[in-house]
Protein backbone atom coordinates (compact mmCIF):
# COMPACT_ATOMS: atom_id res chain seq x y z
CA UNK A 1 0.00 0.00 0.00
CA UNK A 2 1.31 3.43 -0.95
CA UNK A 3 1.88 5.96 1.65
CA UNK A 4 -0.89 8.31 2.32
CA UNK A 5 0.09 12.31 1.01
CA UNK A 6 -1.14 14.68 3.67
CA UNK A 7 -0.68 18.37 4.11
CA UNK A 8 0.53 20.46 7.59
CA UNK A 9 -0.27 24.50 7.75
CA UNK A 10 2.23 25.55 10.18
CA UNK A 11 0.50 29.28 10.59
CA UNK A 12 2.94 31.52 12.41
CA UNK A 13 1.06 34.69 13.99
CA UNK A 14 2.36 37.42 16.59
CA UNK A 15 5.53 34.80 17.13
CA UNK A 16 2.73 31.85 17.71
CA UNK A 17 2.38 28.84 16.00
CA UNK A 18 -1.25 27.51 15.78
CA UNK A 19 -2.40 23.75 16.80
CA UNK A 20 -5.69 22.30 16.20
CA UNK A 21 -7.61 19.23 18.17
CA UNK A 22 -8.75 16.24 16.53
CA UNK A 23 -12.43 15.67 17.78
CA UNK A 24 -13.26 13.04 19.79
CA UNK A 25 -14.59 10.56 16.93
CA UNK A 26 -11.55 10.89 14.65
CA UNK A 27 -8.64 8.66 14.52
CA UNK A 28 -5.91 9.48 17.11
CA UNK A 29 -9.15 11.31 19.35
CA UNK A 30 -8.82 14.86 21.11
CA UNK A 31 -4.26 14.53 19.72
CA UNK A 32 -3.16 17.79 19.12
CA UNK A 33 -1.96 18.51 15.31
CA UNK A 34 -1.00 21.15 13.08
CA UNK A 35 -4.22 21.76 10.65
CA UNK A 36 -4.15 20.11 7.08
CA UNK A 37 -5.61 17.02 6.02
CA UNK A 38 -5.57 14.40 2.91
CA UNK A 39 -4.77 15.34 -0.15
CA UNK A 40 -6.70 14.61 -2.83
CA UNK A 41 -7.08 12.88 -6.23
CA UNK A 42 -5.84 15.21 -8.76
CA UNK A 43 -5.40 18.12 -6.06
CA UNK A 44 -2.22 19.95 -5.68
CA UNK A 45 -0.80 19.65 -2.02
CA UNK A 46 -1.05 23.74 -1.83
CA UNK A 47 -4.70 23.79 -2.97
CA UNK A 48 -5.27 21.24 -0.31
CA UNK A 49 -3.64 23.50 2.69
CA UNK A 50 -5.62 26.48 1.70
CA UNK A 51 -9.25 24.41 1.59
CA UNK A 52 -8.34 22.26 4.44
CA UNK A 53 -8.01 25.31 6.33
CA UNK A 54 -10.86 26.87 5.38
CA UNK A 55 -13.11 24.11 6.10
CA UNK A 56 -11.83 23.11 9.37
CA UNK A 57 -10.98 26.79 10.56
CA UNK A 58 -12.58 29.39 8.53
CA UNK A 59 -9.12 31.12 7.71
CA UNK A 60 -7.94 32.17 4.56
CA UNK A 61 -4.08 31.43 4.54
CA UNK A 62 -1.57 32.31 1.94
CA UNK A 63 1.13 29.46 1.40
CA UNK A 64 4.74 30.82 1.70
CA UNK A 65 6.51 27.42 0.87
CA UNK A 66 7.33 23.57 1.66
CA UNK A 67 9.12 23.98 5.58
CA UNK A 68 9.32 19.85 5.65
CA UNK A 69 8.65 16.55 4.66
CA UNK A 70 8.17 13.97 7.17
CA UNK A 71 7.70 9.95 6.45
CA UNK A 72 6.09 8.66 9.53
CA UNK A 73 4.48 4.54 9.58
CA UNK A 74 1.52 4.77 11.66
CA UNK A 75 -0.07 1.06 12.52
CA UNK A 76 -2.48 0.96 10.46
CA UNK A 77 -0.83 3.37 7.25
CA UNK A 78 2.70 5.20 6.14
CA UNK A 79 1.84 8.96 6.00
CA UNK A 80 4.10 11.46 4.48
CA UNK A 81 3.54 14.65 5.52
CA UNK A 82 3.78 17.97 3.34
CA UNK A 83 4.09 21.10 6.29
CA UNK A 84 3.98 24.18 4.33
CA UNK A 85 4.96 28.42 6.13
CA UNK A 86 1.46 29.50 5.62
CA UNK A 87 0.33 33.42 6.75
CA UNK A 88 -3.55 34.00 7.67
CA UNK A 89 -4.63 36.11 5.05
CA UNK A 90 -8.23 36.66 6.19
CA UNK A 91 -11.32 35.44 7.82
CA UNK A 92 -12.48 34.95 11.31
CA UNK A 93 -10.67 31.34 12.93
CA UNK A 94 -13.67 29.19 13.68
CA UNK A 95 -13.77 25.78 14.88
CA UNK A 96 -15.64 24.28 12.14
CA UNK A 97 -14.22 20.55 12.15
CA UNK A 98 -11.80 20.33 15.18
CA UNK A 99 -12.55 20.26 19.18
CA UNK A 100 -10.27 23.28 19.67
CA UNK A 101 -7.30 25.39 18.48
CA UNK A 102 -4.26 27.13 20.71
CA UNK A 103 -1.84 29.19 19.53
CA UNK A 104 1.47 28.18 21.22
CA UNK A 105 5.02 29.49 21.93
CA UNK A 106 7.05 27.70 19.47
CA UNK A 107 9.33 26.36 22.46
CA UNK A 108 6.06 25.12 23.69
CA UNK A 109 4.87 23.03 20.63
CA UNK A 110 6.69 19.49 21.49
CA UNK A 111 4.84 19.78 25.40
CA UNK A 112 1.28 19.23 23.72
CA UNK A 113 -0.41 16.02 23.37
CA UNK A 114 1.09 15.87 19.57
CA UNK A 115 -0.26 13.12 16.30
CA UNK A 116 2.64 10.98 16.08
CA UNK A 117 3.41 12.24 12.81
CA UNK A 118 3.45 15.92 13.83
CA UNK A 119 6.48 15.43 16.96
CA UNK A 120 9.44 15.61 14.76
CA UNK A 121 7.82 18.58 13.10
CA UNK A 122 7.44 20.41 16.78
CA UNK A 123 10.80 19.34 17.75
CA UNK A 124 12.10 21.32 14.87
CA UNK A 125 9.80 24.49 15.39
CA UNK A 126 11.15 24.56 18.89
CA UNK A 127 14.77 23.79 18.21
CA UNK A 128 14.81 26.77 14.77
CA UNK A 129 13.37 28.91 17.19
CA UNK A 130 15.07 28.80 20.08
CA UNK A 131 18.39 28.75 18.28
CA UNK A 132 17.62 31.37 16.23
CA UNK A 133 15.97 33.17 18.77
CA UNK A 134 13.71 34.51 16.63
CA UNK A 135 9.61 34.12 16.18
CA UNK A 136 10.21 33.69 12.64
CA UNK A 137 10.10 30.38 10.63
Amino acid sequence: MYPLLVTAAIIEHNGLILLTRRKPDAPYPLLWEFPGGKVEPEEHPEACIVREVLEELAMEVAVEGIYDVIYYRYPERAVIVLAYRCTWTGGELQERDVAGHRWVAPAEVPAFDLLPADIPLAARIAREFGNAGSSRL
